[in-house]
């Protein structure tokens, strides 16, 4: 089979949890199929409506594809100007490409950058599409609304929504496209402004000041536009693949006669790794953005509180470069960005991993990491990882967090000790192998 895979990009470019598994699924998927992966790359300086398709040298067993002078990709950051979203492409490239390639799916990992008229060749060549819902860009609250418009007069929106909140003008987007950009990505003086960048934004968001920012009349009816284009991408999907029950669920609000499976998803790698309780300090960890949406600040909150009863624990954070308050405390630390290759060390030093999402969460690869090496986890109902979670360490405010803390903390040595025994003996779905089969039988060929 000839499997076209459209991905952010790959590691270690562009990270988490996406690009991650894209990769992954294609590689798997290579070993006996024809799988060329696409990607958003470069925009052009001034705007054109072509698109290029560039063959890119990788050492990955499948083809690459750089989708040249794409759709801005806002990596969820928010939309400064809606009009370049949705700005035209011409067809007639997309058709040379698809009728070259010929594939027989189209399995589509994020609306990012991807113009609408892709999907309208896909449709008149009459090529299956699939989309992993991996977040929930293209969809706004507001349009579930009787009045959208009067919502989209100003930015305020919930945690779940990628489009309401001002984001980079679209010359920081061009620069952070540009191959320039790729290339400087990870190096010491770019971290230090992205560093410096980060904590900017997490102040105002804390702060809240943009949210109820007017916008002008002509920009409410380009955001309206904006949000009825990605309805449009969405409705001419073919088979959506829910990567869990939150998903699914939050998805067929807007779409709810859309066909689907739930499949949970997994990556490359994984294995079963039995560890022990320290029985000296309890380990809580966090591991993600320390962002408002992520639930980090809720937390925080949590576990200052807990900290004036229960002294048997430290806090450790992983996974993102700004400073906080809570790190200035002798039982806190932030070990900040982690190297997928240390990962194995902070499952192994963690004794309860809690993910306090407050936006809907599509899965979170972290839970079910953590699960591998027996870690306890406590996470927020709206984690689609929630799936393969104790039900009784599913979460739904901060109280109920605080208390279900408070649980282990009275007793670590008996009630962590029996939850792990408890884990160790549950079917994860580690498998990667089965996992494409799964996709490949249950989505592809039916």
């Amino acid at each position: 089979m000839k499997i076209l895979q459209y991905s952010l990009g790959l590691p270690p470019y562009r990270r988490g949890g996406l690009p991650r598994y894209s990769t992954d699924l294609s590689a798997e998927l290579s070993r006996y199929n024809e799988v060329t992966l696409l990607y958003p790359g470069k925009m052009t300086l001034k705007a054109r409506s072509k698109l290029k398709f560039v063959q890119r040298k990788s050492s990955q067993p499948f083809n690459v594809i750089e989708m040249e002078n794409p759709l801005p990709v806002s990596l969820g950051l928010g939309i400064n100007l809606s009009e370049p979203y949705m700005a035209t492409r011409e067809k007639e490239n997309i058709l040379l490409f698809l009728k070259n390639l010929k594939p027989d799916i189209i399995h589509i990992h994020t609306l990012m950058g991807l113009p609408i008229e892709f999907l309208e060749v896909a449709k008149q060549l009459k090529i299956k599409t699939v989309y992993t819902t991996h977040d929930f860009y293209g969809l706004c609250p507001k349009m579930l609304t009787e009045n959208p418009k009067s919502l989209l007069e100003n930015r305020a929106c919930s945690f779940d929504c990628m489009l309401c909140k001002d984001g980079p003008s679209i010359k920081k987007i061009r620069i952070m496209q540009s191959h320039l950009y790729m290339n400087l990505k990870n190096s010491f003086v770019m971290k230090k402004i992205r560093q410096k960048q980060k904590g900017k934004i997490a102040d105002a968001n804390l702060s809240d000041n943009k949210s109820n920012e007017k916008i002008s009349t002509s920009e409410l009816e380009e955001r309206y536009k904006l949000r009825l284009y990605y309805m449009r991408m969405f409705s001419m999907i073919d088979e959506f693949h829910f990567n869990s029950t939150v998903s699914q669920d939050y998805v067929k609000k807007y779409l709810p006669n859309v066909r689907g499976k739930v499949i949970n998803i997994t990556h490359k790698g994984l294995k079963r790794t039995i560890t022990k309780f320290s029985e000296k300090k309890v380990k809580i960890g966090y591991i993600g953005p320390y962002d408002e949406k992520k639930g980090f600040f809720e937390l925080t909150k949590v576990l200052k509180e807990i900290r004036k009863e229960y002294k048997n624990f430290e806090f450790h954070a992983y996974g993102d470069i700004i400073e906080n308050e809570i790190f200035t405390l002798p039982w806190a630390k932030n070990h900040g960005v982690i190297n997928s290759n240390e990962m194995d060390n902070v499952y192994n030093e963690l004794d309860i991993l809690v993910m306090p999402s407050l936006w809907h969460e599509t899965f979170g690869f972290t839970t079910l990491e953590a699960l591998t090496y027996d870690d306890v986890c406590l996470v927020s109902q709206n984690v689609g990882a929630k799936d393969l979670v104790n039900p009784k360490f599913i979460f739904s405010d901060k109280k109920d967090l605080e208390t279900k803390l408070i649980y282990f903390l009275e007793n670590p040595l008996q009630r962590i000790r029996k939850e792990k025994e408890r884990i160790i003996s549950q079917n994860l779905p580690i498998d990667f192998v089965k996992h494409v089969n799964d996709i490949y039988e249950g989505l592809y060929v039916n």
